[in-house]
Formats: C-alpha cells, sequence, structure tokens
C-alpha cells in the first residue's frame, strides 16, 4: 500500500461520519506503519449528523479549548479525547494516524490553526448529508395503490432493524411485528367481507373498493399492554415512533406503505388470526408496503394545515 493510498484509507475514517469524501490534505502526510489504518476499513463510524456548519466550528473550538492545555495545541491522545468528544469514534491507534496527517509542519501538536480547515470542510459536506435526510423525511408519503411486484424480506428486515431503534420508554421494547402471508390474507379478507356485510349501497362499494389480495406486503405491529395507564400509554407512543422508522426505512429504499388501524384490525378475530394474545399486547395497526404504482412521486402530496410558526412556541 503506498502512502496515498494509507492516506485515503485514513480519509474513509471521515467519510462514513460525514457520509462525503474529504477534501485532499493540505500536503504529504508522515505515517510511520501502515497497520494502525486497518481498522478503519473494517468498521462504520456513526456520527450525528451536523446541523449547522457554523455551530459544527463553534463546538469544535470549544471542545478543542477544553483539551489543548497550551497555546502549543493538542497531542495525539488529546486528539483522540477530542475526536471521541465530537461523536468520532475513534481509537488511540487511528487517532494517531490522522495525528500525523493533520501535523503539516511536524512540530509534534496540532494547533486549532491545522485543524479547523479539515474540520470546516468536512462540517459543510455534514450539512449537506443532514439537508438530505430531512427531504427524506419531509418527502415521505403515505401509498394507497400498490403494485404486485413482491419486496425483499431483507427490506422488510431493515426497515425492522430501523423500527427497534426508536426511543423507548426505560428500554421497554413494547413492539412486535409480524410478517403476514397470502394464506393469513384471505381469512383476513374473509373476516372483512363479514363484516361489511352483503349491503349494495354505496357506503359498501366504497368498501369493498380495495383487494386486500392486491396489497404485496403486509406487517401487523403490536404493542405491550400494562397494568399502569400511563406506561401502557408511553409505550403505544414508543411503538407509533418504530412505525414511522419502519415506513421511513421503506421509503428510503424506493417502497411504499400504509399505516392502517381501521375496525378489522381492532377485532379479536383478527388478533386471533395474528396469535396476539390480547391479554399481553394489541394490535396497533398493519403496515402495508410495496411498490408504488406509477412510483413513489405520483403519491398523494402532504397536506399540512399548519407550519412550524402554527405549532412553534419559544419562551424566555
Amino acid at each position: 500500500m503506498t502512502s496515498t493510498a494509507i492516506l485515503m484509507t485514513i480519509l474513509l475514517l471521515v467519510q462514513p461520519v460525514f457520509g462525503f469524501v474529504v477534501p485532499s490534505p493540505p500536503s504529504t502526510p508522515r505515517l510511520d506503519t501502515e497497520s494502525s489504518l486497518l481498522p478503519l476499513l473494517q468498521r462504520s463510524i456513526h456520527r450525528r449528523p451536523t446541523s449547522s456548519c457554523l455551530f459544527a466550528l463553534e463546538r469544535a473550538k470549544e471542545v478543542y479549548e477544553k483539551y489543548s492545555i497550551s497555546d502549543d495545541g493538542i497531542s495525539s491522545k488529546d486528539l483522540a479525547n477530542m475526536l471521541n468528544s465530537l461523536d468520532i469514534d475513534a481509537s488511540q491507534e487511528e487517532a494517531d494516524a490522522l495525528f500525523r496527517y493533520l501535523d503539516t509542519d511536524g512540530d509534534g501538536s496540532i494547533t486549532l490553526e491545522e485543524f479547523l480547515p479539515w474540520y470546516s470542510e468536512t462540517a459543510e459536506a455534514a450539512s449537506q448529508v443532514s439537508s438530505s435526510f430531512q427531504s427524506l423525511l419531509l418527502g415521505r408519503r403515505t401509498v394507497h395503490q400498490f403494485d404486485q411486484t413482491p419486496v425483499s424480506d431483507d427490506v422488510l428486515e431493515r426497515a425492522i432493524a430501523c423500527a427497534i431503534a426508536a426511543p423507548n420508554r426505560s428500554q421497554s421494547e413494547p413492539w412486535r411485528f409480524i410478517q403476514v402471508g397470502p394464506e393469513t390474507v384471505l381469512k383476513f379478507k374473509a373476516l372483512k367481507e363479514s363484516m361489511e356485510g352483503g349491503d349494495d349501497d354505496e357506503s359498501s362499494t366504497k368498501k369493498n373498493k380495495s383487494d386486500w389480495t392486491k396489497i404485496p406486503g403486509w406487517c401487523v405491529v403490536t404493542s405491550k399492554l400494562s397494568d399502569d395507564p400511563v406506561e401502557e400509554l408511553d409505550d403505544f407512543k414508543s411503538t407509533s415512533c418504530a412505525v414511522q422508522n419502519f415506513m421511513l426505512s421503506m421509503w428510503s429504499e424506493g417502497i411504499g406503505s400504509k399505516w392502517t388501524s381501521g375496525p378489522v384490525q381492532k377485532t379479536q378475530e383478527f388478533a386471533d388470526l395474528c396469535g396476539v394474545d390480547t391479554q399481553v399486547e394489541r394490535v396497533a395497526g398493519c403496515i402495508w408496503y410495496g411498490f408504488a404504482t406509477g412510483g413513489l412521486k405520483n403519491a398523494d402530496p402532504k397536506r399540512r394545515k399548519k407550519g412550524v410558526d402554527n405549532v412553534l412556541t419559544t419562551l424566555p
């Protein structure tokens, strides 16, 4: 591995963190060993998105001043602690390699002037990552019509992995997810038809317009019950957060979804078909998912009556 390749490996430390390719260094770094960089290729390092470049730089200055014991700059050990404080999970060995990269004048310390140009460009790019993530949140819409193409179970499992990362009270993890196959869906359909009856009025026509067997993906979500109504409500809030994560994950992979909790899902018969013990948990609803007919761009746009100014109150 050449010194240039080693440098690019070091930059991989930052690329997953900020979601982009870090700019080239101002000079050729001095790296003594290649082995210290190998762990960087073996894992992804997580960092929370930066909301503002300006605030990110102010944060970096504050953390730098905390670890800088003199005007001479920070040491390699200080850099490791500083990176961790900035939510960059780096070992001492990795920090040592990055230290040699940033110490452009080779004086054995890193000054704020040496650190900030590198960090400022990564922070600027991080704000672009934040913007993309926020666009994903704002762009998600409910999909009502699906194509028949099946969705991979891998997509479902990734959505559930995102769902169970949702915040929850004291790690209560009150949720459960039930993947429903076509045989059970037929039973759902029969239950729905028995509840709607044989009326031939306009209301019945609307009810029967949707054929549940045409929905490619079904996931029933349950939420834990509790003797304490406050705890049960908190758990249901957590389950709602999990459902949102689920649907956002699906949307990010080009899969539409709809959370429904109609009268059929509220019945004991529906719970029995799902194997849900209603003494322990309740059906929170179903998530229908699949490829949107006409594509996600043709999904119904969100219609919000209130904006940020209508819902945000600022207290002194």
